[in-house]
């Protein structure tokens, strides 16, 4: 091994902390002889010494081999763990991987750092300049390898989590002894000096994320602690920003802000697969806005024609991974005077239907998609005539209104060479409630029945329920 010398070795130290380290408390250490990984973590053993400057020193020295997690809630960087057999392979997904991030992205290629793994892989690494959600960045990273299309006999992983750790540049990969250097992203080439991770410069957030959460490093160390000592679920925190982003693009009918079509397809994308939208909806559903945003908020170049094949694709992407943006397993507070108003409202699928929007208006907004699909599924019948039938009946004893309905979808129609229509939107028109109301907390598991039951005595049911149906649907 060609010994190379370190010429600023506070400096590197101090950039290695800058860049990669965010929890001191669990690590990964390649030992030499044997070689084998051991993942060490302060609550899981009592001689535990935190990751500090010195193991660092050892790291670049050769001698061992350091890795590092996330705190697990929130990354200050993304490696793409570029994984094959073969170097050749390897060479050609990094090379794929990289331009579509510049392509595709708009990610500079100044902010795109690769290294060598040690065998015959690649890293390939971004790093912002404030901490991102886990979720924002996965929800990115997933993105981009449905960009990146599939690459055969090999992987490109996430890195690092909380649970997968990821070795540091510049280090030795103990197995094969060779140097883990940062290379040139457009000939792979190695830089064999230490002092290029010195001038890496952390990338705007903004490009992965919309949302700022203007942490500090320290913050964001902060947050793990209390996170993990109070078992927060992160997620609400991600898919409840994604599901409001939703929000507001159905709103508005089209794209809010320029040069997001791809993000917003992905997800778009996971909304409705969250509702439970059959593919060619979602689709239709995806394409509608995007015909109707003004073309100077697509990059130049960009076609309808080309919109069509990357929404196909990511929409076939999140429904072979199921990725939904959380609101389907959400509990939802359901109020007497709601369900007084599901219990009279006409015959029982009548009522499964009033319940049904009832619940996809608290989790999705007061104005709401429910394709015909879903709500077969949400009412349990195989007919389309009995949800439009009871759905129309609804609107006309004055509970449910439409705010879009049977609207001709023209770009879709000319696109398709078929009649497409949009789809209808609703709005609930029940009573306000009113303070002190007794509610319960309804999940997907409990029917009306269920949360009927909960909230109302047995003569209230039966004062709104007819006899036969009672006896046939209630009484058990």
């Amino acid at each position: 091994m060609t010994k190379h010398p370190i010429t600023n070795n506070r400096k590197i130290y101090a950039k290695f902390n800058e860049l990669y380290i965010q929890t001191r408390k669990k690590y990964l250490v390649q030992f030499p002889d044997p070689v084998k990984y051991v993942t060490l973590e302060k609550d899981r053993t009592n001689r535990f010494i935190v990751l500090n400057d010195s193991m660092l020193k050892t790291h670049l020295d050769g001698s061992l081999t350091y890795g590092i997690f996330n705190g697990g809630y929130f990354n200050k960087f993304i490696t793409f763990d570029v994984d094959y057999q073969s170097r050749p392979a390897a060479r050609w997904a990094t090379l794929k991987l990289i331009n579509t991030l510049v392509e595709s992205f708009s990610i500079p290629r100044k902010d795109i750092h690769v290294s060598a793994s040690g065998n015959k892989g690649y890293h390939v690494d971004l790093f912002f300049g404030k901490p991102i959600a886990v979720n924002e960045i996965r929800s990115f990273y997933d993105l981009v390898i449905a960009e990146v299309g599939s690459i055969p006999n090999g992987q490109i992983e996430f890195r690092p989590s909380w649970t997968q750790g990821v070795k540091l540049p510049l280090g030795v990969h103990q197995k094969t002894g060779n140097r883990c250097w940062f290379c040139d992203n457009q000939t792979l080439e190695p830089i064999e000096t230490f002092d290029y991770i010195l001038d890496i410069k952390p990338m705007d957030s903004g490009v992965i994320t919309d949302n700022d959460f203007d942490l500090t490093d320290k913050q964001a160390e902060e947050f793990e602690i209390i996170a993990r000592e109070t078992n927060i679920n992160v997620n609400v925190i991600d898919q409840s920003a994604a599901l409001q982003k939703a929000r507001r693009i159905i709103e508005a009918g089209r794209l809010t802000e320029s040069n997001t079509r791809h993000n917003t397809t992905f997800t778009l994308a996971c909304f409705y697969n969250s509702q439970g939208f059959e593919r060619d909806e979602a689709v239709d559903a995806i394409m509608e806005i995007l015909h109707a945003t003004p073309l100077e908020y697509f990059s130049k170049g960009s076609t309808p024609e080309h919109w069509l094949k990357e929404t196909n694709r990511l929409v076939d992407y999140v429904i072979a991974n199921d990725f939904t943006v959380g609101n389907a397993e959400k509990t939802v507070t359901i109020y007497k005077s709601e369900i007084l108003a599901v219990l009279q409202c006409g015959t029982f699928k009548q009522k499964q239907m009033l319940y049904a929007m009832l619940v996809t208006s608290k989790r999705y907004g007061p104005t709401f998609y429910l394709t015909g699909s879903t709500a077969m599924k949400m009412i349990g019948t195989n007919s389309r005539d009995t949800v439009n039938n009871a759905i129309k009946t609804l609107v006309k004893k004055g509970y449910v209104e439409y705010r879009r309905k049977g609207e001709l979808d023209k770009a879709r129609s000319l696109e398709t060479g078929q009649v497409r229509h949009k789809p209808n939107k609703y709005r609930l028109l029940l009573d306000e409630i009113q303070d002190g109301e007794p509610s319960v907390e309804a999940t997907n598991e409990q029917s009306i029945i269920d949360v009927a039951r909960e909230l109302c005595e047995v003569k209230e049911i039966k004062r709104y329920v007819k006899r036969r149906e009672y006896d046939n649907r209630w009484a058990n």
